[in-house]
C-alpha cells in the first residue's frame, strides 16, 4: 500500500494529456491525407512527423537535462547517410544498413555527451554546432564513400508499397515512432530517473546533495536523444527515397532546436506544434521561398516569441495554470508532520559522534573562510552553529556536504573518512542539506518536489510520504512557483525530511518564516530529534530559536570556533555576547 502511494501514474496530469493529444494529431495528420488520396500532404506530414520525433528528444535534452545541443541534425543525418552508403552503395541491404546507421548515430550522440561533462549551456551548444556545420561538408569531401553532391537514391520496396487502402508500412512505422516518442517522454518524466534529471538540470548543487550524479544523467540524456534521433534518421531514408548532403545542412539542427523553443520549452506538445509551424509554413505553404528557410525560421521565431514569450503551448498552459491558481493555492504546513502518530521509528539513544571535523581550512584566494575548525556533532542531537555574517558558517556546511572541498583537514561522517567525497557520495552516507535560498524546482509539481527527496531515501518509501498521502492529489496538480517564500522554505525542509537522511544540515531554515511558523519549526526540530533520532546541524540567525532547540552550540567567528557548549553556558559567555551586541535574546 505504501509503495502504491509513492508511485506516480505515468500519464496523469498535463504531461499525459499533452502526449495523448499529440498522438491523436500525429495519427490524424497522416491518416486523413492517405484516406483523401493526397500524396503531397501525406509526404509532407510523414516528413514533419519524423522531425517531430527528433524534436521530442531534443525537448528532453533541452528542458529535462538542461543541455543545449545544436547537433541533432548531424546525428539524424549520419544515421540516414549510413543507411544509404551501407545499404545501397555497398549493397548490404536496408536491414544491415539500418543497424550500421543506428550504431553511427549512437556513437556520434555519445561523442556529444563527452564535452557536456566539461562545458555547459551555450558553450556546449557551440561545440555541437560545429559538428552540424562540418557534417555536410564532410559528405561532399568524402566523395569516394558518399557519392558526394550527387547523393544516394535508396529504394525499400517492402516499406513503400501501398495496400488497398493506400496505407504503407513506412507510414505505420512513422506513426508508431512519433507516438512512442511522445509517450516515452511523458512516462520518463514521471520516473525516478526523469525527476532526478530535471533536478540536476535546474540545480546541480541541490542535485548532488540528494545523491544525484549530474554527469551520469547528462550522459543518459544524450544517449536517449541519440537513439531517438537515430531511429528517425533510419526511417527518413525510405520516406524520402534519397539522401543528399544538402538535406543535412546546419539549418536542420537549428530547425530541431527552434521547434522546441517556438512550441514551448518543456511542454510535451510543444515540439509538435513548433515543428508543424516551422516546416509546413516555409516548406509546404511557401515552397517557392525555400532558399530563405533560415530567414523564415528567424522571422517566425521572432513573431511567436513576441506574442508567446514561453512558446505557443508554454504560454497557453501558463495562462491556464495561473487562472486555476486563483481559486486556491495549497497550504504546506509543518503541522501535517507534527500531528502524525509515529510510534515505531524512534531509534535507540547514542552518544557517538555523527560528524567530526578536524583542522578544517578553506581559503578563497587570499581570504581564509575557515582557519582550522574543529567540530563534533553528537548523533541524535541538535547542534547550533551561530556567528556573525561572513564568519564561515555556510562554508563549513558546504565542506561537510561535499560542495566545497577543504584545502586541508579531515571530515568524518559516522566514522567514515569523507574528506574527499563528492556531494552525491556524502548524500549516500545519509547527509541531507537545505540552502539559504530554497532550491525548489518550479517546473515540477509540489508533490514531485517531495518525491525528489523520497527518491534519495534508502527504501524509496519514507514515512513522510505515507503521512502526506492525503495531500497527494492536490499537490500533484499544483506547482510551487506561486507559493510565497515561507512556503517554499517549508517545502524544502519537507523534501530533505523525505530523504530519510539521518544527518540534516540546515542553512538558515527559519529565514522568512512567521512567528507561528517558527514555533512550529522548533517543534518539528524536536520531533525529528526525539521521535526519529535525526542528527541536526543548524545554521540560523534567529538566536532565540537556536537557544530553544539546540542541545549544544558552537560559535564561529572569522573562520574559527571561539566558543562551544550547552545553550546556557554559551548564553552567559561574555565573548559571545560581545559578538552579537545585545541581540542574543532576539
Amino acid at each position: 500500500m505504501a509503495r502504491a502511494l509513492a508511485r506516480i501514474n505515468l500519464l496523469r496530469g498535463a504531461d499525459g494529456a499533452q502526449a495523448l493529444i499529440g498522438i491523436v494529431l500525429v495519427i490524424a495528420s497522416i491518416v486523413i491525407p492517405i484516406l483523401a488520396g493526397s500524396a503531397y500532404w501525406t509526404h509532407n506530414f510523414l516528413i514533419v512527423s519524423l522531425f517531430v520525433s527528433v524534436a521530442v528528444v531534443q525537448n528532453l535534452l533541452l528542458s529535462d537535462a538542461g543541455q543545449v545541443s545544436f547537433g541533432q541534425g548531424a546525428v539524424f543525418g549520419i544515421a540516414a547517410y549510413t543507411v544509404g552508403m551501407v545499404g545501397t552503395l555497398w549493397s548490404q541491404g536496408f536491414v544491415i544498413g539500418a543497424l550500421c546507421g543506428m550504431a553511427a548515430a549512437i556513437l556520434l550522440g555519445l561523442l556529444f555527451a563527452l564535452p557536456a561533462l566539461r562545458v555547459q549551456g551555450y558553450y556546449l551548444g557551440f561545440v555541437t554546432l560545429s559538428a552540424a556545420v562540418v557534417f555536410p561538408q564532410m559528405l561532399v569531401a568524402l566523395n569516394d564513400y558518399t557519392n558526394g553532391i550527387n547523393g544516394i537514391p535508396v529504394t525499400v520496396p517492402g516499406l513503400s508499397e501501398q495496400g488497398q487502402t493506400g496505407f504503407t508500412l513506412i507510414a505505420l512505422l512513422v506513426i508508431v515512432l512519433t507516438s512512442a516518442a511522445l509517450l516515452f517522454h511523458a512516462a520518463f518524466r514521471a520516473t525516478r530517473a526523469g525527476r532526478r534529471m530535471r533536478v540536476a538540470a535546474a540545480s546541480p548543487e541541490a542535485a548532488m546533495t540528494l545523491g544525484i550524479d549530474p554527469g551520469r544523467l547528462r550522459f543518459l540524456a544524450f544517449s536517449i536523444a541519440a537513439i531517438g534521433t537515430g531511429i528517425a534518421g533510419l526511417l527518413y531514408v525510405p520516406v524520402l527515397g534519397f539522401v543528399s548532403p544538402y538535406a543535412f545542412r546546419v539549418d536542420l539542427s537549428i530547425f530541431f532546436f527552434f521547434s522546441v523553443v517556438i512550441g514551448g520549452n518543456g511542454q510535451l506538445l510543444g515540439p509538435l506544434i513548433g515543428a508543424w509551424i516551422l516546416y509546413l509554413v516555409p516548406n509546404a505553404l511557401l515552397a517557392g521561398w525555400s532558399d530563405y528557410r533560415l530567414v523564415g525560421y528567424g522571422i517566425v521565431a521572432l513573431l511567436i516569441m513576441l506574442v508567446f514569450p514561453d512558446g505557443v503551448v508554454g504560454s497557453m498552459m501558463d495562462r491556464l495554470r495561473r487562472f486555476r491558481a486563483r481559486e486556491s493555492v495549497p497550504l504546506i504546513a509543518m503541522d501535517h508532520l507534527l500531528n502524525d502518530p509515529v510510534t515505531d521509528l524512534s531509534p535507540p539513544a547514542s552518544a557517538t559522534s555523527a560528524i567530526v571535523v578536524t583542522g578544517a581550512r578553506k581559503s578563497f584566494g587570499q581570504l581564509a573562510a575557515l582557519g582550522g575548525v574543529d567540530l563534533s556533532v553528537t548523533a541524535g542531537h541538535i547542534h547550533g552553529l551561530v556567528g556573525p555574517n561572513g564568519s564561515g558558517k555556510t562554508t563549513l556546511l558546504n565542506a561537510i556536504s561535499g560542495l566545497a572541498p577543504l584545502d586541508s583537514g579531515v571530515i568524518r561522517i559516522d566514522g567514515t573518512d569523507a574528506t574527499r567525497f563528492a556531494a552525491h557520495r556524502l548524500a549516500a552516507l545519509g547527509v541531507g542539506r537545505t540552502f539559504q535560498t530554497p532550491r525548489i524546482f518550479d517546473s515540477m509539481s509540489i508533490w514531485e518536489n517531495l518525491m525528489i527527496g523520497a527518491d534519495a531515501a534508502p527504501t524509496h518509501d519514507p514515512w513522510l510520504l505515507r503521512t502526506l498521502a492525503r495531500d497527494e492529489e492536490s499537490w500533484s496538480e499544483s506547482r510551487p512557483d506561486l507559493l510565497p517564500h515561507a512556503q517554499r522554505r517549508v517545502l524544502e525542509i519537507m523534501r530533505v525530511i523525505a530523504s530519510d537522511a539521518p544527518i540534516l544540515l540546515l542553512d538558515e531554515p527559519a529565514a522568512g518564516l512567521s512567528p507561528e511558523e517558527r514555533r512550529d519549526f522548533a517543534r518539528l526540530m524536536r520531533f525529528l530529534r526525539d521521535r526519529l533520532g535525526r542528527t541536526i546541524l543548524i545554521v540560523e540567525h534567529d538566536l532565540d530559536l537556536v537557544w530553544r532547540v539546540a542541545d549544544r552550540i558552537s560559535v564561529l567567528d572569522a573562520g574559527l570556533i571561539v566558543a562551544e557548549g550547552p545553550p546556557d553556558e554559551i548564553h552567559d559567555n561574555p565573548r559571545v555576547r560581545a559578538l552579537f551586541t545585545g541581540t542574543i535574546n532576539a
